[in-house]
């Protein structure tokens, strides 16, 4: 697997300037993660390395008051993260699980960092990784007090297709495991508000639901959802 390959073609690496490029790839090294490992605990200071997903999916959560791993979003290929440790120096904010089978590109915090000094426009675009998060977040701040529950549920589901859906017949399997607890937690709401709502969307045969498995029906009908009149 060439990291060379994959760095050039990746938008933000490709955009860094052309002095820093060899510098970053240079000691990069492959890390490949098996289904259910940690890549990283809350807290963890050793393994601070900026990584970009090459495949796979990792899921970044938190602990609830109840002991259950609380999905906050899940990463998948072409996406960047660590990068905040990197800028502020500080431990790891959250845990990370994979979810399938993850092979990263690690560049190592002290190379990123020695880079910078050399480099300071390297923060800059260390930023815009954090700040394309930032505004996501406010995406999402922006629905939960604009959009009800039924249409929030609808918005990320569609989301969702595009990474994880899988066309079987007339349907999409969204193939990513999520509980209601987990997505009452992404949504802002409760496990029961959630469970009212797909119990309505099954009776509809808008989705099903099994074993934490969403099988969407009805795509069209739940895009109307996104933006109730």
């Amino acid at each position: 697997m060439n990291i060379n390959h994959y760095l050039n073609n990746d938008p933000w690496f490709s955009q860094l300037p052309a002095i820093v490029q060899p510098l970053l790839a240079g000691d990069a090294v492959l890390k490949v993660y098996q289904k259910g490992q940690m890549i990283h605990a809350i807290g963890d200071n050793d393994d601070a390395a900026l990584h970009f997903v090459v495949s796979g999916t990792i899921r970044v959560c938190n602990v609830s008051a109840s002991g259950h791993a609380m999905t906050l979003v899940h990463l998948s290929s072409g996406e960047w993260f660590g990068e905040i440790s990197i800028i502020d120096d500080n431990p790891r904010t959250h845990d990370a699980w994979t979810i399938k089978k993850v092979t990263l590109i690690s560049i190592p915090r002290n190379l990123v960092i020695q880079t910078a000094q050399l480099h300071p426009i390297l923060y800059k675009h260390l930023a815009l990784i954090t700040c394309e998060r930032i505004r996501r977040a406010f995406d999402w701040i922006d629905d939960a007090t604009s959009l009800n529950t039924s249409a929030r549920l609808a918005s990320m589901l569609i989301g969702l297709i595009d990474t994880y859906g899988q066309q079987i017949g007339d349907d999409i399997k969204i193939d990513l495991r999520l509980s209601q607890e987990e997505l009452g937690f992404m949504l802002g709401t409760t496990r029961q508000t959630i469970n009212k709502v797909i119990q309505s969307w099954q009776k509809q045969h808008l989705i099903d639901m099994h074993y934490g498995f969403i099988t969407i029906k009805d795509k069209p009908q739940l895009m109307a959802m996104m933006n109730p009149a």
